[in-house]
């Protein structure tokens, strides 16, 4: 396969890739929400899903506008015209999932140390079939989680420390100790909206929708809910932290996504967690979080 070969074409790349792959985003996002048409996306409310500014969650937002997904009201901003599970939402999802399963075909290949510490852009484009706007967005991620980084001149090179058991541990350990404190913060509070929204939430994942989620999805969702458990504290260092914590771990909770019964059983123990919230039984809370967090990895999603 030749760079020609891989490269798109000028009508496919810059702003309006960009566009259209925000667009696949936000659709996930509101296909997680359990969102349907006539819903409002909030702009602000995507830009702290996705992590990115507004400006390029308005881009996204008009891409979904020109695939008939969405439309822009007065005073309203954007609403869904099309459910993210209707047959017309498929093709924009389908491109999420492509860079999903390249992102996890490379965090294995990592991981299970298949693929040498330094690359080229070439070598990854041959091996996992990718043009060089996808690499190079699947690259740009990896750097910022931090377990990839340019090399002087020319090509790139995996950190030694993602593959790492010790890494593994820590991480593990870590979370043990910050997410248990944070609910036993004096001052842990979530309200009756946000308990209830996470609720509805894991509820649709125990329901069935695990089973349509890619892995990225599957991850998202348990980073999420622990952040907003975090976020009770009302100190932004633990969730600051978490969130560090979880942009290293992604790899090592790969591996477990093959274990949907341990996933189920997860989510359940996330329901539990909410109960417990919900009836001010905080010590309990920390105590269940703890012990969720100490299961062995193939039985955790988050």
């Amino acid at each position: 396969m030749t760079d020609s070969d891989t490269s798109p074409s000028p009508a496919r790349t810059g702003a309006t890739d960009r566009a259209e792959h925000l667009a696949g985003l936000i659709l996930a996002f509101a296909r997680r929400e359990g969102m349907k048409a006539g819903d409002r996306l909030i702009e602000q409310k995507l830009a702290d899903a996705l992590d990115v500014s507004r400006a390029p969650i308005r881009l996204g937002l008009k891409a979904l506008e020109a695939a008939g997904l969405a439309r822009g009201e007065p005073n309203r901003g954007f609403v869904l015209t099309k459910s993210p599970t209707s047959g017309a939402a498929r093709p924009t999802l389908a491109a999420v999932s492509r860079a999903e399963q390249a992102y996890a075909d490379i965090a294995a290949d990592v991981l299970d140390q298949r693929i040498d510490a330094d690359v080229t852009e070439a070598e990854l484009m041959r091996r996992y079939e990718l043009s060089r706007t996808e690499l190079q967005r699947l690259l740009d991620r990896i750097a910022a989680e931090g377990w990839i980084a340019r090399l002087p001149g020319y090509g790139w090179r995996f950190a030694d420390t993602v593959s790492s058991p010790e890494v593994q541990a820590q991480a593990a350990a870590f979370r043990a100790v910050i997410e248990p404190a944070a609910i036993l913060q004096s001052g842990f509070h979530l309200e009756r909206e946000i308990i209830d929204r996470l609720r509805q939430h894991q509820q649709r994942v125990l329901g069935g929708e695990l089973d349509k989620m890619t892995i990225g999805e599957v991850y998202q969702s348990g980073c999420e809910f622990h952040e907003e458990i975090a976020r009770g504290a009302g100190n932004p260092f633990f969730v600051d932290s978490l969130r560090r914590v979880n942009s290293i771990r992604r790899l090592f909770a790969y591996r477990s996504f093959a274990d949907r019964d341990g996933m189920r059983r997860h989510v359940k123990e996330h329901l539990r967690l909410l109960d417990l919230l919900e009836a001010g039984r905080h010590a309990d809370a920390a105590e269940l979080m703890r012990r969720h967090l100490q299961r062995p990895l193939s039985s955790r999603i988050s």
